[in-house]
């Protein structure tokens, strides 16, 4: 049997959901890990404008966040700039992406 049922959302969380939470465990066990960079812009993208749960909008308000690892930036404000993936991670409130932030 072929299932059709899926998570509720946007696709793009369940990519969000996927890197940003295997990223948790990752990060707690000292595992590195490469995601595709385009994968992750894509969270980013739609990270950047979302407050639907996680509240990344309104954490990187004021903020201009800009990757150093892939072609992506948004937003207007100090500067913050690191990997796509740190910035993917800050905007969902976990710290321990800060210090790979300037």
């Amino acid at each position: 049997m072929t299932s059709v049922k899926h998570p509720p959302g946007p696709t793009q969380t369940w990519l969000g959901e996927t890197i940003v939470h295997s990223e948790d465990i990752r990060r707690a066990l000292g595992i590195q890990h490469k995601y595709p960079a385009d994968a992750v812009v894509t969270v980013a993208d739609f990270y950047k404008g979302s407050n639907l749960l996680i509240g990344s909008k309104s954490r990187i308000a004021g903020l201009t966040l800009r990757a150093t690892d892939a072609n992506w930036s948004h937003g207007t404000g100090p500067e913050v700039s690191g990997p796509i993936l740190s910035l993917v991670m800050a905007m969902t409130g976990r710290k321990q992406a800060d210090d790979d932030l300037v």
